[in-house]
């Protein structure tokens, strides 16, 4: 399948064709999360999935069916692979096969634009189409999933699922707008490298911003960055969140031990009132992370949140969308 060339506006992708398309086809015209645009001659109908945000996201939106194609770690996901058991593993997301791709002939390749594929020239070089769609980072959720309903020919069903994203987004930030900022307590947030702090437009950065907290690392230079126990200690958090990875398998309480045991952290607000707590990547990033949210929202201000219900939030999204994806806990404690 061939894109057309882009205008001079937009930053051309990767093009390729695979699949033979028989028959009249309308184009279809879709806008990447890093705001390129990138225009097909037909609804691509065999697509291969680096992203396995972007493999939940389809299955949620009823597209599941077109993906033959996921990377090695979407397929240590249970709950994503017993819906798709058609799908192949094309290899590592970072970098993807270009043997395995071909062989499977697909009409596109969706991958992060965030963290684009490491062999993106191997991967043109083969005439391989890409789509750069994240459907991980909170603020362009409903996007990408408004242009994955526009890719895959089902856009009612992401449009549905968009505007809950947004209306959720909608009720915690007008609840937060209402509660003065001196009151937003100081959070330290660590990603799932030990003392690695999220900083400024990291995806738990944007989270704790809409949920009104205040992020000690917002005057770090980058997006995570490095830091010592001392520095988390000088800084008295009144909260410290911790993200654990999927593909973690120490259980949740030992980490959380090892966490309020470390030196010298028994002298922070956070350790000396039980305000550490850890979250489960999957509502801090992908197709939940609206949820995410909403934990958060409810553990930085419990009496202004009251009334929401996150992990019914969480059976109903299961209910709805991906069955599978409340078997385990989200937060602990």
């Amino acid at each position: 399948m061939q894109p057309t060339s882009p205008s001079p506006s937009v930053e051309p992708v990767a093009v390729g064709v695979s699949s033979q398309i028989t028959g009249a086809c309308t184009p279809v015209t879709i806008t990447q999360t890093d705001g390129t645009e990138i225009t097909l001659p037909c609804h691509p109908e065999r697509i291969i999935v680096t992203n396995s945000n972007a493999a939940e996201m389809m299955i949620a939106i009823g597209a599941g069916d077109k993906i033959l194609g996921v990377t090695q770690s979407t397929t240590n996901v249970s709950y994503i692979m017993e819906k798709i058991p058609q799908a192949e593993n094309i290899g590592d997301w970072q970098i993807p096969n270009v043997e395995k791709i071909l062989a499977l002939h697909p009409d596109v390749v969706i991958a992060y634009a965030s963290s684009k594929p490491k062999n993106t020239d191997q991967l043109a070089a083969a005439n391989i189409t890409l789509v750069y769609l994240d459907c991980f980072r909170l603020p362009t959720l409903a996007h990408d999933a408004r242009a994955l309903g526009t890719l895959t020919g089902h856009k009612n069903e992401a449009e549905v699922y968009a505007r809950l994203v947004e209306d959720t987004v909608a009720d915690v930030t007008a609840k937060v707008k209402t509660i003065p900022e001196n009151s937003y307590p100081a959070v330290y947030s660590e990603s799932y490298t030990d003392y690695m702090a999220a900083g400024p437009g990291s995806g738990s950065d944007e989270l704790l911003s809409l949920a009104g907290g205040k992020n000690i690392a917002e005057d770090v230079a980058a997006s995570s960055m490095k830091i010592s126990t001392e520095w988390v200690v000088a800084r008295q958090p009144t909260y410290i969140f911790k993200v654990i990875s999927s593909g973690n398998s120490k259980p949740f309480p030992e980490i959380h031990a090892a966490l309020v045991n470390r030196t010298g952290w028994d002298t922070i607000p956070a350790v000396k009132n039980d305000r550490v707590y850890l979250f489960a990547n999957d509502v801090q990033y992908g197709p939940r992370a609206y949820i995410g949210l909403v934990y958060t929202a409810q553990l930085l201000h419990p009496d202004d949140f009251r009334e929401l219900h996150p992990r019914a939030m969480l059976d109903e999204y299961a209910l709805r969308y991906v069955s599978g994806t409340n078997r385990t806990g989200m937060v602990y404690p």
